[in-house]
């Protein structure tokens, strides 16, 4: 298995780099409603009974036929066991939560644990262990930004195939993907890094199928390469930026913690450090600035605010596997953009 991942880690590392020469339009060119059935680009690009013609992009796809939902419904409740909008949401969660996992490693990764490893099992603790090495080969190439991409494109596929067959309505439909387009816009910033990111996490998600691993890989590849061809549709559409940020739960919890007006003014975190929380508030203990404030402006109580910490991570997503680090711990940030521990 170490030698089929250093091979594909080698070979998304080296498309990577070819990526980065593709021309595309600038950023800001692409309606949010686009922007939302591209996401699903990989995942749309795959036929199932009941739908033979590709979705597209422009608009929901709804089969031509109730022969065809039907079929369509058949196939997503014996592969998903989805049969309503509660079951699809099951099935999102289970099947395709490999960004959680990632988190959860990069936590270690970063010196921050989310737990101790001596809570778990001998048994729950060696299955970790096992995820945790095999996420790691893709670090160098994603950093924070993990496999996101991948759950996304899968989900957002899903709830269109859910609407194609009358499983969802399009509105039920917005509402369910509305998170996953916040999302994608805090780790994302443009489809070359979406793409890598969904290719590092189909390999990751297909990781437990060693015989399969490489040709489902190369599959994912030549999708991808088609959707960056001359006139592919992630190669002739710019990547969505809202007129207004659009603000994203990370976290799913969203303690609070205080940030220098000039560093959430200019949206540039250079130092943090975690403290004991404050009483009788909903603080987290973490404390963020620019880096080269003044103690006299920092002592000057109407320069700081409190804001939540999953918002701090929607101005810079590196922070967000540091969530974890213990009271007196700090960090500066690095010319390559990542962080040190310095007490």
């Amino acid at each position: 298995m170490k030698e089929i991942l250093s091979r594909i880690t080698e070979a998304i590392a080296a498309y990577k780099e070819e990526l980065a020469q593709v021309s595309v339009p600038q950023p800001g060119e692409t309606d949010r409603k686009q922007f939302t059935l591209l996401l699903s680009g990989i995942s749309t690009c795959r036929k199932v009974p009941g739908i033979p013609e590709h979705m597209g992009y422009e608009s929901l796809f709804h089969c031509r036929t109730e022969a065809d939902a039907a079929k369509a419904r058949e196939h997503l409740h014996q592969m998903y066991g989805i049969s309503d909008k509660s079951s699809l949401l099951e099935a999102c969660r289970r099947e395709f939560s490999s960004s959680t996992q990632y988190e959860q490693f990069l936590s270690f990764w970063v010196g921050a644990p989310l737990m101790d490893l001596k809570d778990l099992t001998e048994e729950g603790r060696r299955f970790f262990l096992e995820c945790r090495d095999s996420a790691q080969v893709f670090y160098p190439i994603l950093g924070e930004k993990g496999f996101y991409a991948w759950d996304i494109n899968e989900k957002i596929g899903l709830c269109r195939k859910a609407v194609a067959c009358g499983i969802l309505s399009e509105e039920e439909f917005w509402e369910l993907t509305d998170p996953w387009v916040r999302q994608a816009q805090v780790f994302y910033h443009s489809f070359q890094e979406y793409a890598v990111s969904c290719l590092c996490g189909a390999v990751y998600f297909m990781r437990m199928y060693e015989e399969d691993l490489e040709s489902f890989f190369q599959l994912n590849l030549n999708l991808v390469r088609h959707l960056f061809a001359p006139g592919g549709v992630w190669q002739k559409n710019g990547w969505y930026v809202p007129k207004k940020r659009e603000w994203a739960n990370l976290l799913g919890v969203n303690p609070g913690c205080l940030i220098t007006k000039k560093a959430l003014q200019e949206e540039r975190i250079g130092y943090m450090y975690r403290e004991q929380a404050l009483e009788d508030f909903p603080d987290s203990g973490w404390r963020f600035f620019v880096g080269d404030e003044t103690e006299e402006y920092i002592n000057e109580v109407e320069n700081i605010s409190m804001i939540g910490f999953s918002d701090i991570c929607n101005i810079d997503p590196t922070i967000l596997a540091y969530f974890y680090a213990q009271p007196g711990c700090g960090f500066g940030k690095t010319e390559n953009n990542g962080w040190v521990r310095e007490s």
